[in-house]
């Protein structure tokens, strides 16, 4: 029998923790655990796979999927023996030392390793294993670097073919895979936790081209690379570490700029990295603002400051990375070479003031990399002018950040060196596009007419599955996002899911919502996102246009191709998203049943009436959310101005702006 826990059961119905913990308590045919504990209850997979298909919920079949139900049926240890005993072949994965372990349960886990390898990239594989493997190890402080947050730090970093890159706290192995992507030729990294070293050295091993050394230890305590110094360092230190080993290093060569006190191990990760670098060689750090802030380094700040070894700090914004509710930063700094003037300015980036790089909640990761790398290059290369920019970046003398706190929160500097002008116009331009948007609004809600009373309609209704099934509409189901891997060149746009609900055009690429298969929007096709658009329940669906034709549909989104000459597709978006379907047919706090809408069986004449009003309806709801994410705009950009004094109030009795 194999188990699955309540998380594993969310991945395979692509839906939350807390939605599988809602099913439990409302159905009462949910199937029982056969095994675990009342905090960490298991299920038996089978039961739980037909549950999930008698409810109409489409279960993820993934080589993923089997690799982790294989490491379920064993230990967390015994998972921990096949990682270290299984190395990278030209055939795939295989067991090194059949002997060191369970040799079939090890042999089975090497070949769904190459299969999730080859179909949901090395990523997918290596942590399914470290999941299993970590289970039940209390590990805090600890996480993982996203991909795009790697890329950034790399591009940060001036990482350059054959560079040879440290990560002294290399956990899952993110950034050395980034660096090594990048173009090093060599990797060196060392973690604390076993696993995690496995875990590095089997994604370092799925790339060839570069050479990786991996070692388990304290770095702080027990340095594997004493004495060696690399083109880079790369680092996302543990966070908050009390025992990090401060009365034992008191005399440590490594505090050039201080002795770090025993609550700022950050900061003696931050003078590691530097001990580290060849001179003039650059080290990215991912860093808790705090650091920025706390009393306790206020010496080692402005030590860092003073010598130029700090160069830049950038402030990220909440959810870019893990704790996810933290807006990080990152600290670049710098090896100082000897008979090289010491530089009396700092970059400060508030990156969360960067335009236009969030839609809807979703991170335009290349435009905002591109923004801030390039803001680092104009600074580092001295272009002072390339390097501010009113509102997110500024270039602010060393002495003005050595007051009495060394604060290096970066949007107090860049606040404080607001353009009056840029910000003025930039609050004439954002009034402009709100009074455009309120008479679009104004002019939306007038043409809103032509209805009557009725006394009610008895209509007969028929659902999507039945549609489906006799061939009026085809049902493309929605799937969550994969490993998909484009191919070079492949430059097709991806209608996301908050594109479908504002009436945006397709804002994504390929490369970053990995759609699970490629399936083209035609012109006609209703879109229906699988979650809820708002608190009240309410889901948005609408037609693709010529507009949307040739674009990948992303993921978590269903699509009906209709029949036209039986059905009108606005007819059916509308009804879909009728308050009696969402009612009825809600399966969880956020997602739905879509097999069990339905609509009304009506001529086409009359289908293609209602259809009309229907969207009529959806235009007016974008243009007023257009309008209101505007005026939001608006008050940010003056609020910000008035605070930061680069506005002052305006006569009241003014007739109008200027």
């Amino acid at each position: 029998m194999s188990e699955v826990s309540a998380s594993e059961i969310s991945r395979l119905a692509g839906v939350t923790r807390a939605t599988v913990s809602n099913w439990r308590r409302r159905y009462d045919d949910f199937p029982g655990a056969v095994a675990g504990t009342d905090t960490r209850p298991l299920f038996d997979l089978r039961q739980v796979q037909e549950w999930l298909s008698e409810h109409g919920i489409q279960v993820s079949e993934s080589p993923a999927t089997d690799l982790r139900t294989l490491l379920r049926s064993r230990e967390p240890g015994a998972v921990t023996e096949v990682m270290r005993a299984i190395r990278r072949t030209d055939y795939g994965w295989e067991v090194s030392d059949p002997d060191a372990t369970d040799a079939e349960f090890a042999a089975q886990v090497a070949k769904a390793v190459t299969r999730t390898v080859e179909t949901e990239g090395a990523r997918i594989a290596f942590d399914t294993l470290a999941e299993r493997a970590m289970d039940g190890i209390a590990v805090t402080g600890v996480y993982t670097t996203p991909p795009e947050v790697a890329a950034l730090m790399v591009a940060l970093s001036a990482n350059r073919s054959g560079a040879h890159v440290l990560d002294p706290a290399c956990g899952s192995g993110s950034l050395l895979l980034a660096a090594a992507e990048g173009g090093a030729s060599e990797v060196s990294g060392q973690d604390l936790v076993p696993v995690q070293v496995e875990r590095a050295r089997l994604l370092l091993a799925s790339e060839p081209a570069v050479t990786a050394v991996i070692r388990q230890g304290d770095s702080l305590l027990a340095d594997a690379f004493e004495g060696r110094r690399y083109d880079a360092v790369l680092c996302n230190p543990p966070y908050g570490q009390r025992d990090w080993g401060s009365g034992e290093l008191a005399l440590d060569s490594r505090w050039d700029y201080g002795l770090p006190p025993r609550g700022e191990p950050e900061l003696a990760w931050v003078q590691h990295a530097i001990a580290h670098l060849k001179p003039g060689a650059d080290a990215v750090l991912l860093l808790p603002p705090a650091v920025a802030t706390r009393a306790g380094g206020r010496k080692i700040r402005a030590n860092l400051a003073r010598t130029g070894a700090l160069r830049a700090v950038i402030g990220l914004p909440p959810g870019v990375a893990q704790p996810w509710h933290v807006g990080l930063q990152i600290w670049i700094v710098r090896r100082p070479e000897h008979g090289v003037a010491v530089p009396d300015a700092l970059l400060f980036v508030d990156a969360t003031a960067l335009p236009d790089v969030v839609r809807e909640e979703r991170m335009d990761w290349d435009r905002f990399g591109d923004n801030v790398v390039q803001l680092w290059r104009g600074f580092d290369g001295g272009d002072v002018e390339r390097a501010e920019v009113s509102g997110v970046a500024a270039v602010i003398r060393v002495v003005d950040v050595l007051d009495d706190e060394v604060d290096l929160t970066p949007a107090r500097y860049v606040r404080s060196s607001l353009d009056g002008g840029a910000i003025s116009g930039q609050l004439g331009a954002a009034l402009d596009t709100l009074a455009a948007a309120a008479s679009a609004l104004t002019t939306m809600a007038a043409g809103i007419t032509g209805w009557s009373e009725t006394a009610g309609v008895p209509w007969r209704f028929v659902a999507v599955a039945d549609l489906a099934s006799h061939g009026q509409l085809e049902w493309i189901r929605a799937l969550p996002a994969s490993a998909y891997r484009p191919t070079a060149g492949d430059t097709r746009p991806v209608l996301t899911a908050p594109d479908v609900a504002t009436g945006a055009p397709a804002s994504a690429a390929v490369e970053s919502a990995r759609p699970s298969e490629e399936v083209e929007v035609r012109s006609g096709d209703v879109l229906i996102p699988t979650v809820r658009s708002d608190r009240g329940g309410a889901r948005a669906a609408r037609v693709a246009g010529p507009q949307d034709a040739g674009a990948l549909l992303g993921p978590h989104i269903h699509l009906l191709r209709v029949d036209s000459a039986q059905l009108d597709p606005w007819f059916v978006a509308g009804f879909l998203t009728g308050s009696e379907n969402i009612s009825a047919t809600r399966t969880s706090t956020v997602r739905f049943d879509l097999s069990r809408l339905r609509i009304p069986v009506v001529a086409l004449a009359e289908q293609r009436r209602y259809g009309g009003v229907f969207r009529q309806l959806f235009l007016l709801r974008t243009t007023a959310g257009a309008a209101f994410t505007t005026a939001e705009h608006v008050t940010e950009l003056m609020t910000t101005g008035l605070t930061a004094g680069a506005l002052a109030p305006g006569d009241p009795n003014a007739a109008s702006r200027p």
